[in-house]
């Protein structure tokens, strides 16, 4: 078998790898063996077949890829963020009203814990594609109260706690420098950990009717499987918040509903990899046109 019928045969195989698999296997197989037999010895013609037995496996598992091939763009699953977006622009008007509702009662902090189980018993049902409205912000249980004012009173005890550490520690600078610096960078690392961790025990306490320390718990386990998405979901509602302080409005109106439908989106897109029972619900891939003109893209 010549270099040229060689050449020919693998130009063949490229060119049908938009066919079958099957049958390009079947074909160029019996091309090969056809062209080297009588041509060369037994031992020669079994390492012929042998390379185009090769040739013809890798073919097909990449024939095989290319018809399964990349997601179209539009059926792709759209991420986190972009859940995120639409997720709140679906139900902008409630947020509105829930962000509202929230600041009314954050104002009396004794009333704080009632105010974030009502934010993520709503968020939580937006980011699980459930109808949901403002009647959901009251609908809590008293377990539900209980959970939220003892993962509250928690979060608030530890938070101060390293605080008052990190402010001491600074102070430990003026006489051993490099202690005070190594032991208040430790502290304010910690304090990112606790909140990492609360931006999953928040959504948890509506989510699963189980006791704060399994929430707590959970929220940690979390975090340690998934630093960099722990961490971009901190840091995303951190610039939230920022922005919303800033302009007044946003803090006012929505930031902490797009803050709760963050978290609630995350906390539901990162279980998706531990809930393999789980069949999930359809959801539309959506661009810059739905936004533009939802009513045509329907």
């Amino acid at each position: 078998m010549t270099g040229r019928n060689l050449r020919l045969s693998f130009q063949s195989i490229a060119r049908c790898e938009n066919r079958s698999a099957a049958v390009c296997r079947m074909r160029h197989y019996s091309a090969v063996r056809r062209q080297s037999q009588g041509f060369f010895s037994p031992r020669k013609q079994l390492r012929i077949r042998g390379a185009a037995c090769t040739m013809l496996a890798l073919l097909s598992v990449r024939v095989g890829r290319w018809n399964r091939g990349a997601p179209n763009m539009r059926d792709r699953e759209p991420g986190l963020f972009r859940k995120w977006f639409w997720n709140t622009y679906d139900y902008l008007g409630t947020l509105i009203v829930i962000n509202i509702l929230w600041l009314l009662l954050a104002l009396p902090l004794v009333t704080l814990p009632l105010a974030f189980a009502g934010l993520f018993r709503v968020t939580g049902r937006i980011a699980a594609y459930e109808e949901t409205g403002i009647r959901d912000f009251f609908a809590n249980s008293r377990g539900d109260l209980r959970r939220s004012f003892l993962l509250c009173g928690l979060y608030a005890g530890v938070l101060i706690l390293l605080a008052a550490n990190v402010l001491f520690y600074v102070r430990l600078m003026e006489d051993w420098p490099w202690t005070g610096a190594i032991l208040s960078g430790v502290m304010m690392w910690l304090i990112v950990f606790v909140c990492m961790t609360a931006v999953y025990a928040l959504p948890l306490m509506l989510r699963e009717q189980v006791p704060v320390r399994r929430i707590v718990r959970t929220g940690v386990y979390l975090v340690v499987d998934n630093p960099r998405r722990s961490f971009a979901l901190l840091l995303a509602g951190s610039l939230v918040m920022a922005f919303s302080l800033a302009s007044g409005i946003g803090l006012l109106f929505l930031g902490l509903g797009a803050i709760g439908v963050l978290f609630s989106t995350g906390l539901r897109e990162i279980l998706k990899r531990y809930e393999q029972g789980e069949t999930g619900v359809l959801e539309e891939a959506r661009g810059w046109r739905d936004l533009l003109r939802p009513w045509g893209y329907s």
